[in-house]
């Protein structure tokens, strides 16, 4: 228990001194001209890009390749999660963190993050 309190605090300090660093470059950044410009030349860009995406977004043949992106994508999504239950089914009924099918076998592993 100690060993994970130790941890814990380790993050939590690192963490801090993550953000220290990045708010010291935002600093120097925000004070460098050119690249303040570049900055404002790329939010141009960005925009353009952005507004021409929409009008092609538009034409009914990309709805529908849209639609059904997300769709594979929502489907892969529910896939994968099944499989992580079947996967974590295996290793508590057998133990094993490999699974062979066919002649291939596959490593697995498990990740744990603290919320």
């Amino acid at each position: 228990m100690d060993l994970i309190a130790n941890h814990l605090e380790m993050i939590n300090k690192l963490k801090g001194e993550i953000q220290v660093l990045k708010d010291q470059l935002d600093d120097v950044l925000a004070t460098n001209k050119d690249y303040q410009d570049a900055e404002k030349e790329a939010e141009i860009v960005k925009e353009s890009k952005q507004m021409a995406r929409q009008k092609a977004e538009e034409n009914p043949s990309v709805v529908t390749v849209n639609d059904e992106l997300k769709d594979k994508k929502t489907e892969l999504k529910d896939l994968r999660d099944a499989l992580s239950a079947e996967l974590v089914e295996f290793y508590k009924a057998t133990g094993n963190s490999e699974i062979t099918i066919g002649d291939k076998t596959y490593k697995f592993s498990f990740s744990v993050r603290l919320s």
